[in-house]
């Protein structure tokens, strides 16, 4: 569990990168240590045996019974130097002199050394096995005549352990580097991972609206973007959920307005037919029972298909095609004006300009007609409703202007949504006309603007784009 943590990986990624970059160091500095020392031996050991070689440059020009004095600078060259020191002669090839060591020789001198030092008079260095650095120095008689050459064998051992005590600190450097590596790693790791888990938290108390708090915007750039995407998020949720609240209280009260509409004129209905089958209505009577079951049922359809038609708009494919606004305006018209009539309001019609519009004629007519019963159902018996018909810009434009109550300031927000009603004084409306005329401008790419204020009527303005 530990090992899946976000903060936990980066800790291994960090301390894994640190590892491999320094054990590649490490290689690279044993290598590097150790061809630095050898070479600092084999230049020491030169310097050192060129002394010597210039000494026995004497031997070679006067050869003599003498030879102490050669064998002790051999003895002391050997114990200064602790190797093995041979001196050869180039005429014979034998070795005249050596250092006083009971043990043989380490490695042979190759024959390349003597090929390189007595033949071609250059000095020799080489490194032989692992163990064993050997040396060689020429000694000349003349400007080129070599006469012999001094052969220093010097073995590794201390070069090694001074190589190895160097790549010992090194490699307890290395490990108190991860060590601290981890730590840092770990510190920045936790700091990383802090707004996410932050954010998990927050998440984690999503569905708490008590615990419900903002994401701070902390941290790297992605994770303050996706902070800041989340509380976008928390937002759009909160409103959808007031805008579900807001919906289920307007349906709750709507079903108590439906269930109270539908029970009163069934009430009607049931008393009048039981007065027909009982036989008590007769004659005009008999004609009135009738007359008002008939109203009472009319009244329960319109309610039914209001219903029927808000569901439909929201979920039907609409078919689009030319539209005249003359003949989208007259239609209407024709359907309400026995309602016009009956509540003796005057309607005037403005038409400064025709135009076509993409649409469906059926519910842009069931759009104006739901707006035009809001304005003859709130206007004053006797009262006029103004419509205009207009072209602004590339969109057609249909006012509808009452001379009602007017809406108040706190519902107009809210006016398009389904089911609201506002106060008690608008409880015998339905909710649903003004929510039936915004879902079939949406439709048609349009927008529904209103105005309203209490006490100077209600205006109505459907924009819609033209077509050529």
């Amino acid at each position: 569990m530990w090992l899946k943590r976000l903060s936990s990986q980066l800790v291994l990624s960090h301390v894994f990168v640190a590892v491999v970059v320094l054990a590649f160091a490490l290689g690279v500095a044993q290598i590097s240590f150790r061809q630095y020392l050898i070479r600092s031996q084999i230049a020491t050991i030169t310097q050192q045996t060129k002394p010597l070689a210039t000494a026995f440059q004497g031997y070679f020009a006067a050869p003599g019974p003498s030879t102490l004095p050669y064998a002790l600078a051999i003895e002391f060259m050997a114990k200064a130097l602790n190797d093995r020191v041979y001196v050869y002669d180039a005429q014979s090839g034998q070795r005249i002199f050596q250092s006083p060591q009971k043990e043989p020789p380490l490695v042979p001198i190759p024959e390349q050394a003597f090929v390189s030092v007595l033949e071609y008079g250059r000095s020799y260095h080489h490194r032989i096995g692992s163990d064993v650095v050997v040396v060689g120095i020429p000694v000349f008689a003349g400007p080129h005549n070599v006469e012999g050459a001094v052969f220093v064998e010097s073995p590794l051992s201390l070069t090694d352990r001074t190589a190895n005590s160097l790549l010992g600190l090194l490699l307890l450097g290395e490990v108190i580097a991860v060590i601290v590596v981890g730590a840092l790693a770990y510190a920045i790791a936790r700091q990383l991972s802090k707004p996410l888990d932050n954010l998990r938290q927050v998440v984690a108390q999503s569905g708490d609206p008590a615990s419900l708090r903002a994401v701070e915007g902390e941290g790297p750039l992605e994770v303050q973007a996706l902070a800041h995407e989340f509380n976008r998020l928390e937002d759009r949720i909160d409103a959808q959920m007031a805008q579900l609240t807001r919906e289920a209280e307007s349906r709750d009260a709507l079903m108590a307005h439906v269930a109270h509409d539908l029970r009163t004129p069934l009430t009607s209905i049931r008393g009048f037919l039981e007065a027909v089958r009982d036989g008590l209505a007769t004659g005009e009577a008999h004609d009135r029972a009738v007359d008002v079951a008939w109203e009472e049922t009319l009244r329960l359809q319109r309610l039914v298909d209001r219903l029927l038609k808000a569901t439909r708009i929201r979920s039907e494919t609409v078919a689009m095609e030319p539209v005249s606004v003359r003949d989208w305006v007259d239609t209407t018209l024709e359907r309400v004006g026995p309602v016009l009539q009956q509540k003796q309001i005057d309607l005037d019609w403005t038409q400064s300009q025709d135009g076509t519009i993409l649409g469906n004629e059926d519910y842009l007519v069931e759009a104006l007609v739901n707006l035009l019963d809001n304005a003859i159902k709130w206007s004053p018996e006797g009262g006029r409703i103004q419509i205009e018909t207009a072209q602004d810009g590339d969109a057609m434009v249909v006012s509808v202007q009452d001379q009602g109550p007017g809406i108040p300031e706190e519902l107009l927000p809210r006016v398009f949504e389904r089911f609201v009603t506002g106060d008690a004084s608008r409880q015998q409306s339905s909710g649903l006309g003004l929510a039936i005329v915004d879902e079939v401008i949406k439709r048609h790419q349009g927008t529904v603007e209103i105005h309203s204020a209490p006490g100077e009527g209600t205006r109505v303005s459907l924009r819609i784009p033209k077509q050529d």
